[in-house]
C-alpha cells in the first residue's frame, strides 16, 4: 500500500494528544476500609477493573479515530490489486502519438497515424469518471494541459493530420513528465504510438529531469513495418545562373530510393507557378541517389515558385521539394561616382539593355552613398573610393544582402582604394599599373571563366566563346585573394574582374575606371553586354539565408514598411494579416506557422517585401526502424525496465493494458471506519460515565 499524499502523514503526531489527555486526567479514588463490607469491597474491585479496561479502549479508539481520519486524507492506494465492486485509483495520462510523415504508411486497416488514433479513442472510451487526459504530438510544440473533458481529446485526435514539421520526440517526453510531476493522481501512464524510426530517435537523452517516478508506467505501440515502398526528393535546386525572361532555365533535383525495389522509368516533373513546364523519367537501384537535371525557358517574371515531384508512393509527404527566386520586372540601379564624368559609359551600356529588362538609374556623388543604402535599389553601381565616407556601412549593407559592382574612378589612389576594400575584408598592397592616356604599358587579358553565370546566354554560339581583348593602360594590381574568385585576370595574373561572397549579399569589382584615358574597354564590344549581365546577374535574388525546415521561425524585416498592415499569404493562397504596431518589436516580425511546404510570401500592401521556402526536413525520411533492443536502450535512460510494456497494435491491446494497469484508493473505506469507530468511542464513553458515576455513589 502507498499513499498519494504522504505529508498529511505528519498528521499522526495528533495521536499523541488523547495519550497526553488519558493520564492527565486520570484520577484515584481515595482507599477506606471498612471490615464488614468485604463483600462491596470485592464487588468494587470489580467494578474498578471494568472501567480502567473501558477507559484504555477509550483511548485506542481515540487514537485509532486519529490515524484513520489523517490516513484517509493521505489517500492510501493499494497497487496493481483492484478490490471487486471497487472503483480503481485516478489516473493521469499523456498519450504521445509520432505525427511524422513516416506514419502515413497505409497498411490494411488504413494509415499507421489513422490506426494509431483509433487505438487513442478506444483507450480513452475505457478511462473512468475523474481520469484525466491529454493528447501530445511529436512535432508540436503546444503548451497543453490535463482534461477531464474527453470528448474534447477526441476531437482533437479527429482533427489531426501527419505533420511535416522536424520532429522533437525529446520535447514530448519532457512535457509528458512535466504533466505527471504535477499530477496527484496514483496511476500515471504514458502510452506511446509510434513506428520507432531511427530519424525519430536520434536525440539522445541527456536531461536527468526525464526520468519518470515510480508511479509512471509506459506503454509503447510499436508500428513499425519494413514492407513499404519510399523514393525522396532529397534536394532540389534552381543552378547557378542569369534569370532572364525568355531565356533557358535549368534546375537540379536529388532523387534517392530510400526503401523498397528498383525503379524502371520513374517520372520526375518540374513546375513553375503550379504549371508542369518539363519532366524526366529516372531509374534507381534500392538505396541509390541520383541528381537529375532539368532545363525549361523562363516564361515568368517577378517571384517564380518552382517545385519538383515525383510520383506517389507509399510515403507522400517527401515526394516534392520547392524553391523559389525573383526575376525582377524592372532593375533599380543606384549610380554612384567620385567624378559624374565616370559614369558615361557605364550609362550608355545600361541604355543599350534588352528590351526584356527595364532599367531605372538615380545617380549621386558617392559622397551620399551611405544615405541611400536601403531596399530600393536592386544594384549599386560604385565608380570611384575617395568619396566614399562610410565603409562600414558599404560592408553591412553587402553582408546584408546588397548587391554592388565597383570601379575606381578617375580620381582614386592606390592608397584610398585599398583603404576601401580592406574595409570590405579585402586585405592586400594595392599598387597602381601604368598611367592614364599612356600606351608604354599596356595589358591584356589572360584568362577568362567562360563558366561564370555572366557569361551564360552571352554568345549567340555557345561554342565560340572568344572575346576581343581591350587594351588596359592604367589598373590598380589586386592579386588573387581565397575569398575572392577571378572571373577576368590579365597576363600579370592580377583580376580584372572578381567577385567577393559576403554574407547574404556579393559585389563585383573591376580593377580599373570605366573610362577612356585608363582603357579602351568602353568601345569593345564585350563591355555593353558584360555591364549589363552583371547588373542582370546581381539583381537576381535567390531565397536568401539557409532553407527553411518546417515548423521553424522566419523573420521579416519591417522598419522599413510604410504602411501599418502586414499581409501573410500561405502556400495553399489563405492569408493572415499582422498589425506592425501591435507587435512588440517594430523593426522585425517572426512568422512561426510554417506547417505547410512550399512559399510563403509576405506583403505590404501590394508589395512583395519578403518570401520564404519551407520544405520538410530530409533527415526524417525513413530509411529503417529500431529494433526492439535499440528501443529498450533508449528508454531505459528515463524509466525502470519494470515500467514499460511493448503492446502489439495488432492484438488484444486492450487485454494487455488490462494486466499491468490500475491500483485502488482506500480513502473512503478509512473514512468509513473511521465513522464507526467514532460511534463506537462515543457508545463507550457514554458507558464508562455511567459506571463511574455508580462506583463514585458508593464509595
Amino acid at each position: 500500500m502507498v499513499f498519494l499524499n504522504p505529508a498529511f502523514l505528519f498528521g499522526l503526531i495528533a495521536a499523541a494528544i488523547p495519550v497526553l489527555l488519558h493520564f492527565l486526567n486520570l484520577q484515584k479514588l481515595k482507599r477506606i476500609e471498612f471490615s464488614t463490607l468485604s463483600f462491596l469491597k470485592e464487588l468494587q474491585k470489580t467494578k474498578i477493573r471494568k472501567l480502567k479496561f473501558k477507559q484504555w479502549l477509550l483511548l485506542a479508539l481515540r487514537i485509532l479515530l486519529i490515524i484513520l481520519i489523517v490516513s484517509a486524507f493521505a489517500r492510501p492506494t493499494l497497487e496493481t490489486f483492484t478490490i471487486a465492486g471497487t472503483s480503481a485509483a485516478k489516473s493521469s495520462t499523456v498519450f504521445i502519438i509520432d505525427d511524422s510523415f513516416s506514419m502515413s504508411v497505409v497498411k490494411s486497416n488504413g494509415s499507421h497515424f489513422n490506426f494509431a488514433k483509433e487505438i487513442v479513442k478506444n483507450i480513452l472510451n475505457d478511462l473512468q469518471q475523474g481520469d484525466e487526459a491529454v493528447v501530445l504530438f511529436s512535432t508540436e510544440r503546444k503548451d497543453k494541459k490535463f482534461t477531464t473533458t474527453l470528448n474534447e481529446i477526441e476531437r482533437e485526435l479527429t482533427n489531426a493530420n501527419v505533420s511535416v514539421k522536424k520532429q522533437r520526440f525529446k520535447e514530448a517526453l519532457l512535457t509528458a513528465n512535466e504533466l505527471l510531476n504535477s499530477s496527484k493522481n496514483f496511476n500515471k501512464e504514458v502510452f506511446i504510438l509510434s513506428d520507432f524510426s531511427q530519424q525519430t530517435f536520434t536525440e539522445k537523452i541527456t536531461d536527468q529531469n526525464l526520468f519518470f517516478d515510480e508511479n509512471t508506467k509506459l506503454y509503447l505501440f510499436n508500428f513499425s513495418d519494413d514492407e513499404y515502398s519510399n523514393r525522396v526528393v532529397t534536394d532540389f535546386q534552381l543552378n547557378n545562373q542569369l534569370l532572364e525572361k525568355g531565356k533557358s532555365i535549368s534546375f537540379t533535383a536529388q532523387i534517392k530510393n530510400a526503401k523498397g525495389s528498383s525503379v524502371t522509368n520513374g517520372v520526375a516533373s518540374l513546375f513553375l507557378n503550379g504549371t508542369r513546364s518539363a519532366q524526366q523519367s529516372f531509374d534507381l537501384q534500392e538505396n541509390e541517389s541520383k541528381p537529375i537535371l532539368f532545363e525549361t525557358t523562363l516564361n515568368n517574371s517577378g517571384l517564380v515558385e518552382a517545385y519538383v515531384e515525383i510520383e506517389q508512393d507509399d510515403i507522400i509527404h517527401d515526394n516534392k521539394k520547392f524553391t523559389a527566386f525573383l526575376v525582377p520586372e524592372k532593375i533599380n540601379v543606384l549610380l554612384a561616382s567620385d567624378n559624374g564624368n565616370d559614369n558615361r559609359f557605364v550609362k550608355i551600356a545600361l541604355a543599350s539593355a534588352s528590351e526584356q529588362t527595364v532599367t531605372n538609374i538615380k545617380e549621386i556623388n558617392a559622397s551620399e552613398l551611405s544615405y541611400n543604402l536601403n531596399n530600393n535599389y536592386d544594384v549599386v553601381i560604385s565608380i570611384g573610393s575617395k568619396n566614399i565616407v562610410s565603409k562600414t556601412e558599404l560592408n553591412k549593407y553587402i553582408e546584408q544582402g546588397g548587391r554592388v559592382i565597383l570601379f575606381p574612378g578617375t580620381q582614386s589612389e592606390a592608397n584610398d582604394f585599398q583603404s576601401l576594400l580592406a574595409g570590405l575584408g579585402i586585405r592586400t598592397n594595392i599598387s597602381l599599373i601604368g598611367e592614364p592616356n599612356s600606351t608604354e604599358s599596356i595589358s591584356y587579358f589572360n584568362e577568362v571563366e567562360y563558366e561564370h553565370p555572366i557569361f551564360e546566354n552571352l554568345f549567340e554560339d555557345r561554342k565560340v566563346t572568344k572575346v576581343e581583348p581591350p587594351e588596359v593602360y592604367s589598373y590598380f594590381k589586386i592579386m588573387p585573394q581565397q575569398n575572392l574568385r577571378p572571373v577576368i585576370s590579365l597576363s600579370d595574373n592580377s583580376l580584372f574582374f572578381s567577385e567577393l561572397i559576403k554574407g547574404n549579399g556579393r559585389m563585383l569589382i573591376f580593377n580599373t575606371a570605366p573610362v577612356l584615358s585608363w582603357n579602351n574597354f568602353p568601345v569593345k564590344s564585350l563591355f555593353a553586354p558584360l555591364i549589363n549581365k552583371s547588373v542582370l546577374y546581381q539583381s537576381i535574388q535567390k531565397q536568401s539565408g539557409k532553407n527553411i525546415i518546417a515548423g521553424e521561425s522566419i523573420d521579416i524585416k519591417t522598419v522599413d514598411l510604410k504602411l501599418p498592415q502586414l499581409k501573410i499569404v500561405k502556400p495553399d493562397n489563405s492569408e493572415e494579416f499582422v498589425n506592425i504596431d501591435e507587435l512588440v518589436n517594430h523593426n522585425y516580425f517572426t512568422y512561426n506557422k510554417t506547417d505547410q511546404l512550399g512559399t510563403y510570401k509576405f506583403y505590404s500592401g501590394n508589395e512583395l517585401i519578403d518570401y520564404a521556402v519551407v520544405n520538410f526536413d530530409p533527415s526524417d525520411t525513413v530509411t529503417q526502424y529500431l529494433k526492439k533492443g535499440d528501443i529498450e536502450k533508449y528508454f531505459a535512460e528515463i524509466i525502470s525496465s519494470d515500467k514499460y510494456t511493448f503492446i502489439d497494435p495488432n492484438n488484444n491491446y486492450k487485454e494487455s493494458i488490462k494486466q499491468a494497469r490500475f491500483g485502488t484508493e482506500l480513502w473512503k473505506y478509512f473514512l468509513i471506519a473511521a465513522l464507526f469507530i467514532a460511534l463506537l468511542e462515543m457508545y463507550v464513553s457514554k458507558n464508562s460515565k455511567k459506571d463511574f458515576k455508580e462506583i463514585k455513589s458508593k464509595v
